[in-house]
C-alpha cells in the first residue's frame, strides 16, 4: 500500500475490551492478570515465566477446563488501574511510579523479586501495607 496523499478513514475499533482464545485446561478468574503465551498466542493466568506477554486484566471469568486450546475465549481489559498484592513492603512511598512485574495472576513484584520480568504496569498508589494500585495502560500488549 502506498503512502497517503489524502485523508484516510482507518476504522478505529475501541480496544478497551479485547477477546482472546484461552489455553487448554485453563481457568481464568475475573480480575486476574492475564498473559499470552508467546508460542501459541493463547491466554492464561499470569505467572513469572519465560515466553509470556502481559495482555491485560480478565473482565470476566473464563473456564476452559477440559477444553482444547482455543475452545473458549475471554475478554480482557486493556486499560485502567487495579489493586493487587505486592510481594515485599508496599508501605513505602518510594514504590510509586516503579514498574510492577507479575509473580502470579494476583501478585506483583518490583524487578528485584521477578525472575522473568513480565511487566504488568506502573505502581500508581498504595492501598495498604501489602496492596498497590497498578496502572496497566502502558504494559498491556
Amino acid at each position: 500500500m502506498a503512502a497517503l496523499t489524502n485523508n484516510y478513514r482507518a476504522n478505529e475499533k475501541a480496544a478497551q475490551l479485547v477477546a482472546y482464545n484461552v489455553q487448554a485446561n485453563t481457568q481464568v478468574w475475573q480480575g486476574a492478570l492475564v498473559v499470552s503465551d508467546d508460542a501459541t498466542g493463547l491466554i492464561e493466568p499470569a505467572t513469572d515465566a519465560a515466553g509470556k506477554t502481559f495482555v491485560g486484566v480478565a473482565f470476566e471469568p473464563t473456564g476452559n477446563v477440559g477444553g482444547a486450546a482455543g475452545a473458549a475465549s475471554g475478554r480482557v481489559q486493556k486499560s485502567g488501574s487495579f489493586v493487587y498484592t505486592l510481594s515485599g513492603d508496599a508501605s513505602a512511598q518510594a514504590v510509586i511510579g516503579k514498574r510492577a512485574f507479575a509473580l502470579d495472576d494476583n501478585t506483583v513484584a518490583l524487578t528485584a523479586h521477578s525472575a522473568h520480568q513480565v511487566c504488568v504496569g506502573d505502581i500508581a498508589g498504595l492501598v495498604g501495607a501489602t496492596m498497590v494500585r497498578v496502572r496497566i495502560d502502558r504494559a498491556a500488549g
